[in-house]
């Protein structure tokens, strides 16, 4: 019987590993600069969310949970590395797996670039995690640790930067 409960267990995990692989690269993408780091954080990230899968309750919230988890091991790996530098990287398409990220055409009007140029990291984070992974506002906020009004407000400052510099650079 425990046998089959572990094996009911693992292959729940390995679905839902699964099923938000690529919105956890993506996220780790976003703070951290190249596919080396991304790796590497990815690595103990996930490492982190096996060992706790048990803790946590409501599988339902796998998917926020993991990639809150994903996020703080992202920034663990920026302090240990003296690395401040958050960046979309440009170059994504070296991964086949990963190649769906393209379908979002972020690069087609030039948003990629304007993101990384006139938004600050956490802008950017609410942004990709809002219109790119498809949470809600209450999810990034339990994500971020951080209140839905500041999801809020950090979306709308965000979209009015993006709005301002995409017109001006349009003319």
């Amino acid at each position: 019987m425990a046998i089959l409960s572990f094996h009911s267990k693992s292959k729940r995990f390995t679905e839902l590993l699964e099923k938000n692989k690529l919105k956890f690269y993506k996220t780790a993408k976003i703070i951290l600069k190249n596919d080396d780091d991304v790796y590497d954080a990815l690595q103990d990230a996930l490492l982190s969310i096996y060992q706790n899968y048990d803790s946590l309750n409501d599988k339902k919230l796998f998917s926020t949970w993991g990639t809150r988890i994903v996020i703080n091991k992202c920034y663990d790996f920026l302090r240990k590395s003296k690395t401040n530098v958050i960046a979309l990287d440009a170059t994504i398409e070296n991964n086949v797996e990963v190649s769906s990220y393209d379908e979002y055409d972020v690069d087609k009007y030039g948003i990629k670039q304007a993101m990384n140029k006139y938004l600050s990291e956490e802008q950017k984070l609410v942004i990709i995690l809002f219109y790119y992974d498809d949470y809600s506002l209450k999810d990034i906020a339990n994500i971020l640790n951080i209140s839905e009004g500041t999801v809020k407000s950090r979306l709308s400052k965000a979209r009015q930067i993006l709005k301002e510099k995409l017109e001006k650079e349009e003319i």
